[in-house]
Parts: structure tokens; C-alpha cells; sequence
């Protein structure tokens, strides 16, 4: 029997894009799977347009978040992944697009080999010839590791892996972050298996907007710095009990925190009250005082 594939997808006032996105997994070699829209309570005609595709196509099913849960993709993906019921889970976005085998490539390896999760390429299909590509970096010199992601000598995207949906269901993307909930969510990934492989081939098409930009174009300065501390802090809150994770790996992420309270110019008091009980070596791993924490807001 087929392996199921779920196809989860949160939108949000995308009429106008995502129909090039359900129509490209419309057209998918491999045809054993499920798609499951997650609306994050669109004002436009997303629904109508929606429904259109589950009147003649039962594959697709929609769900809007409910009241209850928090705002945000991270939500939607969440509930997405509780009411799958494929064998593996891919996360896409609501204005990308699948090539066609994209589906077909990656189940034939995550079966192979019986990987966890199996990663591949994604190219910006509009964007201008001054944009930076996106960056692989040693993703195919460098083995997966936990230490090797967490300290961001590979990384790859969201809608690049293919997951068994045991060890997808397992996790959930942060849902009080409004920013990097990929990076967080793959370092509990990677921390739970490293039994998967990365492909050198392009499967998905991105989309570029001109405002496209971690963290938000429209805040100040300031305000990115605090919300890349939060990044690192929240995903270090979430790993420094875990014994999977490296003291070499938490060190990481205590670093870019101390690092950034300084970008933030914190009162030097502070700083040096919290430089005092982080000494790196010898630092008998413990929670951040919260008295820094309480000095930032998270936008």
C-alpha cells in the first residue's frame, strides 16, 4: 500500500497566491496524499477560493484555527499536524510551489534508507537579480548533527523536509513567537534524530516579496535585536534540560544572548551582574535571571 503524504498549509489572506500553490500539488507525480489548509481567520475570499479546489478535489481539507488557539503559522501548523493522517508530513507555505516530483523524490528517499526526516532545495522563482540566494551553506559537506544546526553551520527551510509524522507529532512549533519558529522548531528536530539526509536538488519554488525580512521590515533597529534575542533565548529555554543537546550547543545560544543584551546597551550593572553567574567554563548550566528577560519586549 502507498504511503500517505499530509500536505500542511497555514494561510492567511492569500486568495490571490495560493491557488498557484494547490494547483501545483494538484499536479504531483505522486498522488497518495492529503492537504490539509489551516485559515488563520482570512478576511479576503481565501475560504471560497479554497473550497473551490475541495469541490473537485476531496484531497484537500480545510480547517479554520480555532478562537482558542493563538494567532500565527506556527498555530496552524500545529493543529495541521494534529488531524494528519498521513505516514509523512511536509510543511509548506501558502504562496509557494512544489515541482513536480517533489513529492515523489522525497518519499522514494525518506524510504530508502528508512529516514526520519529527508531535506531538499528551494530556489526564489521571482526574484530580483540583485537578492541574495538562499543560503545552503555546508549542508553537503557537513553531516546533520544537532550541533551542526543549532550552531547554524547548516540550516535549510521549512518547506524543505519531509518528516515521518511519529517524529513530527512528536515536536510543535513555539507558538509565541512571530518570528524563527523554524528554527526553532527543527533544533527539537534534530535533537530527537539525526537519521536523515539532505538532497542536492531543487524541489520547491519560493516566492520573494520585497518585504520579506526575519523579524519584520517596518521595526526599529532596537526592536530586532530584542526579538533575535528572544530567538535564541526561548530556544534555549526549551533545549538546556535536554540531555541531547551538547553543553557546546547551549553555549552557543548563551553566547548570542549575552551578545545581544550588550547590542540592546542594557544598564552596565546589569550586564555585568549577568556576565558574573554565565561564566563559560566551568557554568553549571541553569536558567538566565529573568530580572534581564523582563527588560525586553517581544513584538
Amino acid at each position: 500500500m502507498k504511503k500517505t503524504v499530509s500536505i500542511i498549509i497555514p494561510n492567511y489572506n492569500r486568495a490571490n497566491l495560493i491557488v498557484e500553490t494547490l494547483e501545483s500539488i494538484v499536479a504531483q507525480t505522486y498522488k497518495n496524499w492529503e492537504c490539509l489548509i489551516i485559515d488563520d481567520g482570512s478576511k479576503d475570499n481565501s475560504i471560497e477560493v479554497i473550497n473551490n479546489f475541495i469541490a473537485v478535489d476531496h484531497r484537500f481539507k480545510l480547517y479554520e484555527r480555532d478562537a482558542k488557539s493563538p494567532k500565527g503559522a506556527n498555530s496552524c501548523r500545529n493543529i495541521g499536524a494534529k488531524k494528519a493522517k498521513g505516514d509523512y508530513i511536509i510543511y509548506f507555505d501558502s504562496d509557494d510551489l512544489m515541482l513536480e516530483n517533489h513529492l515523489e523524490i522525497k518519499i522514494n528517499t525518506i524510504k530508502s534508507h528508512n529516514y526520519d526526516f529527508v531535506i531538499a532545495k528551494t530556489e526564489y522563482f521571482n526574484s530580483p537579480e540583485d537578492a541574495y540566494p538562499i543560503n545552503y551553506r555546508s549542508l553537503f559537506s557537513l553531516p546533520i548533527t544537532a550541533d551542526n544546526f543549532i550552531q547554524k553551520k547548516i540550516n535549510w527551510l521549512t518547506l524543505d523536509p519531509i518528516i515521518k509524522a511519529e517524529t513530527a507529532k512528536a515536536i510543535q512549533f513555539t507558538e509565541k513567537n512571530s518570528s524563527a519558529e523554524e528554527y526553532n522548531y527543527f533544533v527539537k528536530l534534530v535533537l530527537q534524530t539525526e537519521n536523515a539526509i539532505a538532497l542536492d536538488v531543487v524541489l520547491s519554488l519560493r516566492r520573494f516579496h520585497e518585504d520579506s525580512f526575519q523579524f519584520g521590515k517596518e521595526i526599529d533597529e532596537k526592536q530586532r535585536l530584542i526579538n533575535y534575542f528572544f530567538y535564541n533565548w526561548d530556544t534555549l529555554k526549551e533545549v538546556e534540560k535536554n540531555p541531547n543537546c551538547s553543553q557546546k550547543s547551549k553555549i552557543y545560544l548563551l553566547e548570542n544572548c549575552i551578545n545581544l543584551l550588550k547590542n540592546i546597551k542594557l544598564p552596565v550593572p546589569v550586564l555585568l551582574f549577568h556576565k558574573t553567574i554565565c561564566e563559560i567554563k566551568g557554568y553549571q548550566f541553569s536558567t538566565l535571571p529573568y530580572l534581564l528577560v523582563n527588560k525586553l519586549k517581544y513584538k
